[in-house]
């Protein structure tokens, strides 16, 4: 029996055209996924602007006949659309890592920041003093939506990859709603004289019950969205 004889295979050396093609598709690659990622969070974050003065009454009637308690007294339809954008940022964080979101979540701010200024000041000689909200509702409203969303998808990539497959979603998801009720109330309603702490703990019971129902449509996404490797999965 002859003996087999090994064959070395050598790829040739990649030239320096070679090489900028490839950086080139993995940079307009890059680019064009976090564009897709920045448009899904843009939408809430504007729509959310848009309706942060409407008072949500759809949850008043689960507080009984308490009216200091009813959500429409705090919650707003704009804060109600911005609950969604943690769990955007989970969705994503679970395709492409906790980084990855991260990113989509800064491009995406910036994007919503320009588009509001650009409206701004389009719409400046007819607004009068009341039509904008205080600033300190306006720097706490942001503070806290940005702070939960990056808590969300940072603390679903440290608890991933052990344990009950809920454990990761439900508890990012709680994380990110417990930073935003610790920072907007505090930031909005501080010094006022309102309840403001009873309203804190019934909009964080609020979002339990968001968080919860999230669970069984992230259970239904978790094939369709397997972590894709090199992006922080696993």
């Amino acid at each position: 029996m002859e003996p087999t004889t090994a064959v070395e295979k050598r790829h040739a050396p990649e030239t320096a055209l070679q090489r900028l093609g490839r950086l080139s598709g993995e940079f307009l690659s890059s680019l064009g996924r976090m564009a897709v990622l920045t448009a899904i969070f843009t939408p809430l974050l504007l729509l959310s602007f848009l309706t942060a003065d409407l008072p949500m009454r759809a949850f008043d009637g689960l507080f009984g006949v308490d009216a200091g308690l009813r959500p429409s007294n705090w919650l707003s339809v704009g804060a109600f659309i911005m609950a969604f954008a943690p769990l955007a940022g989970i969705l994503i964080a679970r395709k492409y890592g906790g980084e990855e979101a991260s990113r989509a979540v800064t491009a995406s701010w910036g994007v919503a920041a320009i588009a509001v200024f650009t409206e701004l000041s389009y719409l400046a000689p007819a607004l009068e003093a009341g039509d904008m909200p205080p600033a300190r509702f306006a720097v706490a409203f942001v503070a806290s939506a940005m702070a939960a969303q990056y808590i969300a998808v940072n603390v679903y990539d440290v608890v991933r990859g052990g344990g009950r497959w809920w454990r990761a979603p439900l508890f990012s998801a709680l994380g990110g709603y417990l930073v935003y009720g610790l920072v907007y109330f505090p930031g909005v309603m501080w010094g006022s004289g309102l309840p403001w702490l009873n309203w804190m703990v019934a909009g964080f019971a609020i979002n339990v019950f968001l968080a919860a129902c999230f669970l069984p449509f992230y259970a239904f996404l978790r094939k369709p969205l397997r972590p894709k490797g090199g992006y922080g999965g696993v």
